[in-house]
This record gives C-alpha cells, sequence and structure tokens, in this order.
C-alpha cells in the first residue's frame, strides 16, 4: 500500500493499492478542507490521514506499519513541513519518496478513460507555480514521460490569471471560476466597444507565447500581490479606477480580457506543439486546467484530435499523482479508477442504529427561514435502494429541492451525485438555490445529463463525466427550454455526463425523471447539480455536515429522507 501526501494548497491524502494483492487501483482519497471545513486549508493532512485509518478500521488496526511507501507531490518546503513528514514516515517505519509538483501533474494522464498502452500524449501542465515551475509541456507514453519545455514561476499565466481574481475583488487561488463565469457575460454594443477599445491598449501588457524559447512571457515582470497592484496602474490609464467599488460593467469588461488572453496564449502554444511533435492527443492538468471555457477552446482546435483533462487537476490531485509515479517505477502501467468516488461513506447502519437524524435534526440550516423546532415539521421515510429513483424524480417533477449525501464522496472539486444538491435544471430553481446559498449570480450552474441523451443537449458532444469542458447547447435548447437554469449568457453549459455504471441510482433517478416528465412536448433527461455546500465552505463531508448545511426541500441522507412540512 502507498500512502500519497499532498502537505500544500489543498492538502489531501490518497491511498493507493500498488498490486501486490488487488489490482493496481486508488482505494481512497480525501482533502483535508472536507474535515477541517476550511476551504483549501495547506500543511500537513492529519486529518485526513486519521480518517483513512479509521475507515479501513477492519484492516487497518495499528498506528504503526500501515503503509509499505509514503510518497509527497512536491519536492521544496520549510524546514517545518519536511519534519512533520519525516517524523510520520519514521512513525510508520515506511520510506518517503518527493516527487516533483509539475511530474505529479503530468502522471494524472494515467487516469484517462481512452488510455492505451504503446500511444503518445502530450501532457500539458498548467498552475501559478510549483516546485519553481509554472508550466510544463510533456510527451507521455506508457510509463516513460520527457518534459520538452517548461516555464518558470515569473512567466505564470496562472498567477497573472489569480492576480486579475484579486483584481476584482475575489480570492485569488480560489474563486477564478467566478471570474470565467464573468467572462461569458453578454454586452450591449457601447461597453463591447469599450472593451475592444481597452483590449487593444493592454493586452500586449500583460502575458504572452514566445515560440522561440518555448516559454510564457510575463509582461508585468512581478507576480502575486505586485501583480495586482501593477494591474490597477495598468487599468487606471484605461479610465476603471474604483476598484474596490467596481460595476457590473468594468468586472466583466476586465475578466473577458484575462479570459482572452488565456485563450488566445495557451492556443498558440497548443499549436506549436501539435505542429513540433505530430501529436494531438492532449491531456491538461493544473490548477489552469478547472477553466472549462480555455478546455473548450482547446478540443475545438482543428489541430487537435482529443483533450483530457483529469478529475483533480489542481494541487488536491498531486497525492494522487505522486503513488502513480511510484507505481511507475515498478513498470505498472494500468491504474484503475471507476468513478471519483474515493473519500467517506454515509452508511445507512450507522444512520439507523445510532439514532443519528433524531439527535442532529434540530440543526439543520435556517438559510430559508423555516422555523426548526421538533420531528413535527419533517418527514422521514427509510427508503429501500430500488424506491429511491421514483422517490425521488417524483419530488423532482414537483418542482421540489433535494440535499444529497449519501454513499463514498467524490473527491476533486466536482459533486458529481453523491454529495449534490439536485433539482429541475429551470432557471427559476436557479434562482432560488441561489438565494438559499447566497451564491452570486454570475456563477452559472452546470447539469447532469444521462450521456445517451447529450446529443439532444450540446453540439459535438465527447463523453465528459467530470465537469471538465463547456459545450454549446442546441439551438431548440435556447433561454425559453426546461433547461434554461443551467444555460449561460453565452449558449454554453458544463455537464457532467452520466454513464450508468458510473453511479447506477443517481442514474436512475435521472432516467426515471425524464421517462416521466415533459414540458413543451421536451423530455427531461437532465437535472441541475450543484455542489452540496453552503457559500463559502467546502463540499459536505459528513452526516453532521449535511444536516447542518440542510437547505431547500429534501434531503437524502444514505436511504433516509427528510423532507420538510
Amino acid at each position: 500500500m502507498i500512502l500519497g501526501i499532498n502537505d500544500g494548497h489543498n492538502s489531501s491524502i490518497s491511498l493507493f493499492n500498488d498490486g501486490k494483492t488487488k489490482n493496481n487501483r486508488i482505494e481512497y482519497a480525501i482533502s483535508e478542507e472536507r474535515i477541517t471545513r476550511i476551504k483549501n486549508i495547506r500543511g500537513f493532512p492529519k486529518n485526513s490521514i486519521n480518517a483513512i485509518l479509521n475507515y479501513y478500521e477492519t484492516e487497518i488496526t495499528d498506528k504503526k506499519n500501515n503503509f509499505d511507501l509514503i510518497t509527497v507531490g512536491g519536492k521544496f518546503r520549510k524546514n517545518n513541513r519536511l519534519n512533520k513528514l519525516k517524523e510520520f514516515s519514521d512513525n510508520q517505519n515506511a520510506p518517503l519518496l518527493y516527487f516533483d509538483h509539475h511530474l505529479c501533474h503530468t502522471s494524472l494522464y494515467k487516469l484517462n478513460y481512452d488510455f492505451k498502452k504503446g500511444k503518445e500524449y502530450m501532457v500539458i501542465t498548467l498552475d501559478g507555480a510549483g516546485d519553481g515551475l509554472s508550466s510544463t509541456v510533456s510527451i507521455a507514453k506508457n510509463n516513460k514521460i520527457d518534459t520538452i519545455a517548461q516555464s518558470d514561476n515569473i512567466n505564470s499565466i496562472g498567477d497573472i490569471y489569480a492576480s486579475f481574481t484579486e483584481l476584482l475583488g475575489f480570492k485569488p487561488m480560489e474563486d477564478e471560476g467566478k471570474v470565467m463565469g464573468l467572462a461569458g457575460y453578454q454586452m450591449d454594443s457601447e461597453h463591447n466597444e469599450t472593451y475592444e477599445k481597452i483590449l487593444s491598449n493592454v493586452e500586449n501588457k500583460i502575458i504572452g507565447y514566445n515560440t522561440k524559447t518555448k516559454t510564457f512571457k510575463n509582461y508585468l515582470g512581478v507576480i502575486g500581490n505586485q501583480s495586482t497592484k501593477e494591474l490597477e496602474k495598468l487599468f487606471k490609464l484605461q479610465g476603471i479606477c474604483n476598484f474596490k467599488n467596481m460595476d457590473l460593467n468594468n468586472k466583466v469588461i476586465i475578466s473577458k480580457i484575462i479570459q482572452r488572453k488565456l485563450e488566445e496564449t495557451v492556443k498558440l502554444m497548443v499549436e506549436n506543439f501539435v505542429k513540433e511533435t505530430g501529436i494531438s492527443d492532449i491531456v491538461l492538468s493544473g490548477g489552469v486546467a478547472q477553466n472549462v471555457k480555455l478546455n473548450m477552446e482547446i478540443s475545438d482546435m482543428d489541430c487537435v484530435n482529443s483533450v483530457y483533462v483529469p478529475p483533480f487537476p489542481s494541487d488536491e490531485g498531486l497525492s494522487i499523482g505522486s503513488c502513480i509515479l511510484a507505481s511507475s517505477i515498478h513498470n505498472k502501467s494500468d491504474i484503475g479508477l471507476q468513478n471519483t468516488y474515493l473519500g467517506n461513506d454515509i452508511e445507512n447502519s450507522k444512520i439507523d442504529n445510532n439514532n443519528i437524524y433524531e439527535n442532529n435534526i434540530n440543526n439543520i440550516n435556517n438559510n430559508n427561514n423555516i422555523s426548526i423546532n421538533n420531528l413535527s415539521k419533517f418527514k422521514i421515510t427509510n427508503l429501500e435502494e430500488n424506491e429511491i429513483p421514483d422517490v425521488i424524480a417524483n419530488l423532482l417533477m414537483n418542482n421540489k429541492i433535494i440535499c444529497v449525501c449519501r454513499g463514498r464522496m467524490e473527491f476533486g472539486p466536482r459533486a458529481l451525485g453523491n454529495r449534490s444538491i439536485i433539482a429541475l435544471p429551470t432557471r427559476e430553481n436557479a434562482q432560488k438555490i441561489n438565494r438559499l446559498l447566497n451564491r452570486y449570480e454570475h456563477m452559472p450552474y452546470a447539469p447532469t445529463i444521462l450521456w445517451e441523451y447529450a446529443s439532444e443537449y450540446v453540439k459535438n458532444p465527447f463523453y465528459s463525466p467530470h465537469m471538465a469542458f463547456l459545450f454549446k447547447t442546441k439551438d431548440n435548447y435556447d433561454n425559453k427550454s426546461n433547461i434554461n437554469g443551467v444555460i449561460h449568457q453565452d449558449g454554453t453549459t458544463r455537464p457532467q455526463m452520466l454513464k450508468k455504471e458510473y453511479n447506477t441510482t443517481y442514474y436512475e433517478i435521472i432516467r426515471s425523471l425524464g421517462d416521466n416528465f415533459s414540458s413543451n412536448s421536451q423530455s427531461c433527461y437532465s437535472v441541475l447539480n450543484t455542489s452540496f455546500n453552503l457559500h463559502g465552505e467546502p463540499i459536505v463531508c459528513s452526516l453532521d455536515d449535511a444536516v447542518h448545511s440542510f437547505v431547500g426541500d429534501a434531503l437524502l441522507l444514505g436511504n433516509l429522507l427528510i423532507e420538510k412540512l
């Protein structure tokens, strides 16, 4: 057994079975934030390690000698972090291996659901910085990775995007999705003219790509907070001055500028390396690969055959990447990843036997202004597994907002049906959930769509099970359709495309909904799916988290259905 650790940004752990007793596969993975309830927490993931020991209590009974090897994503760290890792390694009597930050991101190409032995992939990593670099380009085949280009942390396109995030009043390294969402807003002709004018004045003063050196070039010359200050000076010259109380139109203009620069710069890099190497199957990893608009733009390039983005491309994935690299030392190519449900489980037996719901029901979140005093406010039903699809579909058909916390928790940034809030994908429901969660209007919601119906909703679909790509919606699904709550202003949507084998019960819920629901002669094999958490908090992990964060009309807790009356 290999234990992978990321003790940096969004710290995490993973448990990897290296094939001595079972198939070569990821057994368990969790981010520290899910337990501490502090988003993107850094540092040694002691709570996650305790969680993994508790999860396998029937198999792992001693606090020592549990792991054959401990791997760490990233080589450079301060002494206090080194000391904690060394102490833990000594206590476990397990050797400790460190792997390069970007190499860990790169190794995730092996998780590709279309991975083929003997095939070459071009793997591009893009992030803020890690081990002195902000980007790499590698050719990967089987267990061999050859890095052919890299950019240092000064010339970081990820850091520039984070500085724009801060400039707009958001939290850098966390709220970049809000910037991308704003960039999709449509503007009137007057503001569009202003945007084009400012863009022409600043686009060559931010960041670019040098085709000769094969590196990004940061024209600001600084990073981090200093970069944000330089951007303030740059935009003040364009007449945008009030950054603390910036109006929406100026926020949209600035967001469009950095999103356009990101897309143009990375596409230029991709085009040049496809031409140079002849490799057109692309893998994108690192934090910037969470920009689903960029991913769509690259997949639409004529020179690109396919694009894969791992389900956890940001730094939480480093723990898994380090495990993959350690396994590769033994020439093992196959990595078993059937789905991303790798975290803690909600066990029905514990809900029933300990009557946990009776002890916690009065702690349900009160965001929806419903007074909660006793159990008479709720209808509580224990469902059989085969009853769940029709019961939940019926609630959805009656326009109910449903929180779901069941089975093993997802690893990565996306909720994919086990820690989700789901509803009919209408604008009315999207607005209702925005009010419940105190969520920004410009953060678009995503749908889950049954894979076999994807072509009815989006143009040129390809299998995308982890919400990693935007797709342009079909013309017949415009703002009058029954999925207008998951279509952004620019006509795109970010679907989880769901096959039955990925999550059977969740699939059957949507299947039952589609078979029994129709509006304007349109069936609806889709639901709005957003992560189950209060705004600003991590996705729920435990039963207690779910009860605390319960908003809407019903909570499916394991097989226990709690409905507000």
